[in-house]
């Protein structure tokens, strides 16, 4: 039986344990091992559906309408007031007094200028993406790039602020596939019940709602097709990419034959905020 001097001490979490990095070679390595290698299953349409699947997302039709009218809640008290609005106006008044009116200005027709900001944003992180795919080309995305890089700590915050990101934007996107899921039933003469087809929370107030139903059975039914597996998602993803295409080439050339050069002006009702808030 070893004796007590012959133990290891108990690893503790020091500073240049929490910022040690794994190499590239070591997480190529431990990605092939055998308990952990992943099947590749995916052929390149389906990659590429995946890519135009993430970057075409829902907020493209959920969202654009709202950012070209503009949003305007009303917070119930100075409690309910949304942090980024307090910020906002106590830099720009030096008070809170305009915290309690929150939401967005409207764009107008210069979302289209948005459009453009946003692309140039997104194609400094796309870059950054396809750079880092290429020097470490295995799973783990962020979660790993930051590993190899800045540090275990940093992974881990990176790891679960991914899966709060993942969280949060699916709610928004179940709670607006909701309010379009009851306004198309409703031209079908099919009226759902509001205290089970609303959000609980809207605004910063409570609605009254007792429960989301249609946003509770997409969250439901596209984790059902998730847990079938890799393949079954991508050919169902497949399926929405070519859904999502047809709709916004629809839109494109239904759309250009409407253009009435009058509704252009004014071009941005809201000045520079609104192009900019436009775009987040």
């Amino acid at each position: 039986m070893p004796s007590t001097t012959d133990r290891e001490p108990p690893a503790t979490a020091t500073g240049s344990q929490l910022l040690c990095c794994k190499s590239i070679d070591k997480l190529i390595a431990d990605a092939d091992e055998p308990g952990h290698r992943l099947e590749k299953k995916l052929g390149p349409w389906s990659l590429t559906a995946l890519g135009i699947g993430a970057i075409i997302g829902s907020g493209i039709f959920v969202l654009t309408g709202t950012a070209a009218a503009g949003e305007h809640f009303e917070a119930p008290s100075i409690l309910h007031a949304q942090v980024l609005d307090l910020l906002v106006n106590f830099l720009r008044t030096g008070s809170t007094a305009g915290a309690l009116m929150h939401g967005r200005p409207a764009a107008g027709p210069s979302i289209a200028i948005s459009f453009l900001l946003v692309a140039i944003a997104c194609s400094f992180a796309g870059l950054c993406y396809a750079e880092l795919a290429s020097m470490i080309p295995i799973a783990g995305s962020a979660y790993t790039y930051s590993y190899a890089t800045l540090g275990e700590i940093f992974a881990w915050i990176i790891g679960w602020d991914l899966i709060l990101e993942y969280v949060v934007s699916n709610v928004a996107v179940a709670v607006g596939f909701s309010g379009y899921s009851k306004a198309q039933l409703a031209a079908f003469g099919i009226n759902l019940p509001e205290k089970w087809a609303s959000p609980v929370w809207a605004s910063g107030h409570w609605t009254g709602a007792y429960f989301n139903l249609p946003g509770f059975l997409i969250v439901f039914l596209l984790t059902l097709l998730l847990v079938r597996g890799v393949r079954e998602s991508a050919e169902a993803n497949n399926v929405m990419v070519l859904i999502k295409i047809g709709a916004i080439l629809t839109f494109l050339v239904v759309g250009g034959t409407l253009v009435k050069p009058a509704n252009w002006t004014p071009f941005a009702p809201s000045g520079f905020a609104g192009i900019v808030t436009g775009g987040a």
